[in-house]
């Protein structure tokens, strides 16, 4: 998504990106989040969250977060948590999908000697040479 977004929508995805990182802190407490506000790990982890996460669809960040959550309750995923959520879920969705059908083999047709018979008289008939042969 960063590629594909303009500079501002991009800002705006990012910030989104940080509320869901709010959100989650806030339900799980465990780091001391507000006593942390305004520091420089604080923003580091801001940071941090949003360039790992800027190009996943915000749908996709939030499902993840809520599976993870789900998952283990009691504990506080990180942005590499949330992208193998997400890789995870693509993968069971793209493996849910129907399998392609294999085509037919290809049928060899076998050539019978009247037919090499054959083809080689219409090759000498028009003055060419076969491969490796006389003609």
């Amino acid at each position: 998504m960063s590629k594909s977004l303009a500079s501002q929508d991009l800002a705006k995805h990012r910030a989104v990106v940080a509320v869901e990182l709010e959100v989650l802190a806030k339900k799980l407490d465990r780091f001391g989040w507000e006593r942390d506000r305004g520091s420089a790990a604080h923003d580091r982890l801001m940071i941090d969250w949003m360039d790992a996460l800027q190009d996943y669809p915000i749908e996709e960040i939030r499902a993840a977060c809520r599976a993870h959550i789900l998952k283990e309750p009691n504990r506080m995923p990180n942005e590499g948590h949330v992208v193998a959520q997400i890789l995870e879920a693509r993968r069971l969705k793209v493996a849910a999908l129907p399998k392609p059908r294999d085509p037919e083999p290809e049928r060899r047709l076998e050539i019978t000697e009247e037919e090499r018979a054959r083809r080689a008289a219409v090759v000498a008939s028009l003055g060419l040479k076969r491969i490796g042969g006389e003609a």
